[in-house]
C-alpha cells in the first residue's frame, strides 16, 4: 500500500456499497482510538469542503460530511471524507500527522469510524497464515449491534480477517450484496455452508463476489442509488465483516444480544443462528 495506516487500525475495502470500493478503487481506514485521523500521505492540503448530506441515516451524529483534498509531491491528488479537519486550506501536512477526527456522517452512522480515502494505490499481499476463523470475544454491546473481535484471525501481509474460502472475507452480508476475498480464494465462496455468491472478477491476490448475477456489472445504474437512500441490495444488515492492519479484526453484527462484554463466542453457531432467524 502507498499510503500510512496505524498499526491497529482496522481497514475495509469491500464492505462499502459506494461505486469506488465495488471497483477497489477506495480504502476506509480507522485508528486505534477510534477518534483521531492520521494522514495517509504527505503533501499539500488543497482544499477542505464541509457539504450538507440529505443521506437518511438513523445513526449519524451530523447531517454533513467533509472533503479533504491533498496533493502530494507527484502531482497526484487524494481525497479523503469523513474526518473534521484540523488542517486548513495552503497547509502542508506530513504522512501519520494527526489530520482530524472521525465524524458518523449520513454516509458512516452504523459503521465503525472511518475515512475513506480515494487516490491511494491499492494492492494486496498473498495470504500468509491461513485458517478458518471460530472464535471470537464481544467488545462491545448496544441496543442496535455488538461487536466482536475475532481471535483466530487469518492474515495476508500485516492486514489480519476473517478467514472464509482460502482468504480474508470483507463484506457487509447480505446488505450489500457484494464483498472481496483479500489473500487468496476459493470457490464455493461460502461461510460456514452460507453461499454468498459468485465470484466476478480475480485479481492478483484478491476477488470480488456477488450475490446476484449481474448485480456489479449493472452497479452505477442500479445498485448505487439504493446505496444512496441507505437501503439494502439483497437484505436486512446483518453483518459487517472488517479488516485490521497488524491488531485484531471485527465483525459488527446488527442485532441484540443477550451475551455481555468479554464473552468469548463461537462465530459458527452466531452466524448461522442469525442467517436462519
Amino acid at each position: 500500500m502507498s499510503m500510512y495506516i496505524p498499526t491497529g487500525s482496522l481497514v475495509s475495502f469491500f464492505s462499502s456499497g459506494f461505486p469506488s470500493h465495488v471497483r477497489a478503487k477506495a480504502i476506509d481506514v480507522s485508528s486505534p482510538d477510534f477518534h483521531t485521523f492520521y494522514s495517509p500521505v504527505e503533501g499539500e492540503v488543497i482544499d477542505t469542503e464541509k457539504i450538507r448530506v440529505g443521506r437518511p441515516n438513523r445513526f449519524a451524529e451530523v447531517d454533513y460530511d467533509y472533503v479533504i483534498l491533498i496533493r502530494q509531491s507527484n502531482g497526484n491528488m487524494v481525497k479523503i471524507l469523513h474526518v473534521r479537519p484540523f488542517t486548513e486550506k495552503g497547509e502542508y501536512v506530513k504522512e501519520g500527522q494527526p489530520l482530524g477526527e472521525f465524524i458518523l456522517t449520513p454516509y458512516t452512522g452504523g459503521d465503525f469510524p472511518h475515512a475513506h480515502i480515494e487516490g491511494v494505490r491499492i494492492s494486496f499481499p498473498k495470504i500468509s497464515m491461513y485458517r478458518e476463523s471460530l472464535r471470537g470475544i464481544i467488545k462491545v454491546k448496544t441496543r442496535d449491534y455488538f461487536d466482536v473481535m475475532i481471535e483466530d484471525y487469518a492474515q495476508a501481509g500485516k492486514f489480519r480477517g476473517l478467514g472464509c474460502c482460502g482468504g480474508l472475507l470483507n463484506a457487509s452480508i447480505p446488505y450489500a450484496c457484494y464483498g472481496g476475498l483479500i489473500g487468496g480464494y476459493k470457490e464455493p465462496i461460502s461461510l460456514f455452508g452460507i453461499h454468498l455468491g459468485k465470484i466476478y472478477r480475480k485479481r492478483k491476490n484478491y476477488a470480488i463476489f456477488e450475490g446476484k448475477r449481474g448485480l456489479i456489472r449493472n452497479w452505477e445504474f442500479d445498485s448505487s442509488f439504493k446505496v444512496l437512500e441507505n437501503k439494502p441490495i439483497c437484505g436486512k444488515a446483518f453483518m459487517e465483516v472488517v479488516l485490521s492492519y497488524g491488531g485484531f479484526p471485527y465483525i459488527r453484527f446488527f442485532s441484540s444480544t443477550a451475551m455481555e462484554e468479554g464473552d468469548l463466542i463461537d462465530l459458527r453457531s452466531v452466524i448461522l443462528k442469525g442467517f436462519n432467524h
